[in-house]
């Protein structure tokens, strides 16, 4: 595997001090996904021909696998990285951090080792940037995109136009980001933009944070031309799953501590205070925005089949607009799952159990089928109650009941206090609508 010459702009990795400074540092950082960092240095070996000079850097957490390896393979075939390797496993921030300030280009961003970049239309960012270069960042949407069939997918939020943020425009840009559901995640900072950003938030969503440190010492550009691909399938491994859908399954909080965060910031740094009325009106649009997220949510939570998870959602989204609720997808099936998949998970969690008897249940079999499907474990029998078990039988057997009624004579047969669960316990009062 050697890159021919014509196809890289790349540049070497220079000694400090040297004035041979890239235009771009793609800053990847890593951790034990060898086969996906190789299968992303081959594309960005194959594809990128910038016209513009630009430099790899890679950032290994520590990695177990072959990282080191196939960094070497790649810098052996000609392409133009730099490589780094802690010593132990840092967390995400430092890794990041470490390609960020290692970083020699003029403009820097980050590239996961598992996305995509389209090569034309990031040509086209690193052109506006160039010609105007008192921007300090330049913010984008991304796309899904699909590698196995190589389909693009939809945006992941949209702009109905291109627009510039300078300070004293604290407003218009908390209005931007509301009104437009942006997620301030796909940037190109300019190199001492990125000393900005040296800390990691633990209570608000760190896109948010960043964009409110960035913005203070000059202006921020949004465009409506995305560059960034991420990536839904793989041909590296077609069914993983992608580690987006986990953040928009629990993050919707993170999200609004963020957004907090931004509007602290922002006001503090304008000078602005706000009337009472104000403050609602700020909260209402943040609502607005997260009740949005949390729909999200709760459709990928229901695709995993997880229903408890999506009925905690179902109340906070409620809460905050109750006409939302109608239209979740089998929501009128929801009780009957939720209950289902409390009984397996309760027996699955209870040491020395085999057992689970109906009593009260008319369609065993389909209850027991539903079980199954729900998670209940093979080991578990799900049969109806039966009368004269052993003592041992009855030490391992979960109870569930339709009728509270029937409780007393199970104990009497002597079957544990804990182990006979009711209907109307499990669901606990769940109503949906």
């Amino acid at each position: 595997m050697t890159y021919p010459a014509r196809n890289l702009t790349a540049v070497a990795p220079a000694h400090p001090g040297s004035s041979d400074q890239p235009t771009l540092s793609l800053c990847i950082p890593t951790y034990n996904r060898a086969p996906f960092l190789d299968y992303l240095l081959r594309s960005l070996a194959r594809e990128c021909a910038f016209g513009f000079s630009f430099e790899i850097v890679v950032s290994d957490n520590a990695s177990s696998d072959e990282t080191a390896e196939v960094v070497a393979r790649h810098q052996e075939a000609g392409l133009a990285l730099s490589y780094f390797r802690q010593e132990e496993n840092k967390g995400g921030l430092p890794n990041l951090l470490t390609a960020f300030r290692r970083a020699r280009g003029r403009y820097v961003m980050y590239l996961a080792d598992d996305d995509l970049i389209d090569v034309e239309a990031l040509g086209e960012t690193i052109a506006y940037l160039l010609a105007n270069p008192d921007i300090r960042a330049c913010y984008t949407p991304w796309e899904l995109y699909d590698d196995v069939t190589k389909q693009p997918g939809r945006l992941f939020f949209d702009l109905p136009e291109d627009f510039v943020i300078h300070p004293g425009q604290e407003l218009d840009l908390l209005g931007h980001i509301i009104d437009n559901h942006i997620f301030p995640e796909t940037v190109i900072y300019r190199a001492d933009a990125v000393r900005d950003i040296s800390s990691e938030a633990r209570f608000c969503y760190w896109a948010f944070s960043y964009l409110a440190h960035v913005v203070q010492h000059g202006p921020v550009a949004f465009r409506r031309k995305h560059y960034y691909r991420s990536v839904t399938a793989s041909p590296v491994a077609p069914q993983r799953t992608q580690a987006g859908h986990e953040q928009a399954m629990t993050d919707w909080d993170i999200y609004r501590g963020g957004l907090e965060y931004l509007v602290y910031v922002l006001l503090r740094r304008s000078g602005a205070t706000l009337t009472l009325e104000n403050k609602r009106a700020f909260r209402d649009m943040i609502d607005i925005f997260i009740e949005t997220r949390m729909r999200v949510a709760l459709r990928l939570w229901l695709g995993r089949g997880d229903f408890l998870r999506a009925y905690e959602l179902i109340c906070r989204i409620h809460y905050l607009d109750p006409s939302q609720v109608a239209s979740v997808d089998q929501v009128e099936k929801l009780p009957l799952l939720i209950l289902a998949q409390t009984l397996a998970r309760l027996a699955n969690g209870i040491a020395g159990l085999d057992r689970i008897q109906l009593e009260g249940v008319e369609d065993g079999q389909s209850v027991g089928s539903l079980l199954r499907e729900m998670g209940l474990e093979r080991r578990i029998l799900v049969s109806p109650a039966m009368p004269n078990l052993s003592e041992k039988a009855k030490q391992s057997s979960l109870v569930f009941l339709r009728n509270e009624a029937a409780r007393q004579g199970f104990l009497d047969e002597g079957y544990m206090p804990g182990l006979i669960v009711s209907e109307r316990e499990l669901l606990a009062g769940i109503e949906i609508g």
